[in-house]
């Protein structure tokens, strides 16, 4: 699921998927609002699952998308 989730991240992202697991997406990783979007978007689409939109925007690491990413789909 981590390797899955990285390789949705660097590729909206533009970057490479070896990116430290609590890189600030924002910040570091230079994601703004629409590509956080697609991000939800792709993780919703490739994982079958709905991703609360405020716990989504609450997450702003990899690290914290795949915690709130496994407590939905469990």
């Amino acid at each position: 699921m981590e390797k899955t989730l990285r390789e949705i991240i660097a590729r909206i992202a533009e970057t490479t998927p070896d990116f430290a697991g609590d890189a600030h997406l924002r910040d570091e990783l230079d994601v703004d609002s629409f590509r956080s979007a697609e991000i939800a978007f792709e993780i919703e689409r490739v994982f079958k699952t709905k991703i609360p939109d405020d716990r989504y925007a609450q997450a702003q690491t990899m690290n914290e998308i795949l915690s709130l990413l496994t407590s939905v789909a469990a």
